[in-house]
């Protein structure tokens, strides 16, 4: 975990993706269901014309701690310490990054709205893998509170996802 940065009160996560919010009680993983990876909201990304790709943007300027092989997940450490995952539709880690083209490199720092990561929604559904995609703060020891966007739907790299109050902080 990354220390929090007790100057930092709180942080503003931006979209990664356009689309639908559903609430993280609907996604049907339990691991994400039941905040085990972490809380937050998942996105269910908007598809646009028939082969049109969507892309991940950064939520926040940050260091890209992870870029999970094949591209399907990546983690950011934010402002603050802030630690935030997000992760590509559902079972998608089995696709071993077809359908997937990461866009920046592990280790490097990012700006928010930056592209990350783009894939094929096609790709996805042919191979029976659903693009609902979590966007979790892990760090949640380090939170007193996270407000979801009012929804219901998001743009990408424009509009508030979540607000992100740190403890130390509050304190």
């Amino acid at each position: 975990m990354s220390p929090v940065d007790p100057a930092v009160r709180w942080v503003r996560l931006l979209a990664p993706i356009s689309g639908r919010l559903v609430p993280l009680e609907q996604v049907p993983d339990p691991v994400f269901a039941e905040r085990m990876a972490g809380d937050g909201v998942a996105i269910e990304p908007a598809v646009g014309r028939r082969g049109a790709a969507v892309t991940v943007v950064a939520p926040c300027d940050g260091r890209l701690a992870a870029l999970f092989p094949g591209g399907h997940a990546l983690a950011i450490v934010g402002p603050g310490g802030v630690e935030v995952i997000v992760h590509v539709g559902l079972d998608t880690v089995e696709l071993k990054g077809a359908g997937f083209k990461t866009l920046a490199r592990q280790g490097k720092e990012v700006r928010a709205g930056q592209p990350l990561v783009r894939f094929d929604p096609e790709v996805l559904g042919r191979r029976g893998k659903r693009a609902l995609s979590p966007v979790l703060v892990t760090n949640v020891d380090a939170v007193e509170r996270l407000e979801v966007a009012a929804g219901p739907e998001v743009r990408a790299g424009e509009d508030v996802l979540l607000t992100v109050w740190l403890k130390e902080a509050a304190e």
